[in-house]
């Protein structure tokens, strides 16, 4: 159990640090495509 327990909560960090880490990407991406033209 404690293995199936440890998984879960590295999916979860991975999750809770991909989702901001994702919405930044969206956010700035556009503004360094801007610059570039």
């Amino acid at each position: 159990m404690k293995k199936a327990i440890t998984r879960l909560a590295l999916i979860l960090a991975i999750a809770i640090l991909y989702v901001p880490l994702s919405v930044v990407a969206l956010i700035f991406f556009p503004f360094l495509d801007k610059e570039d033209k």
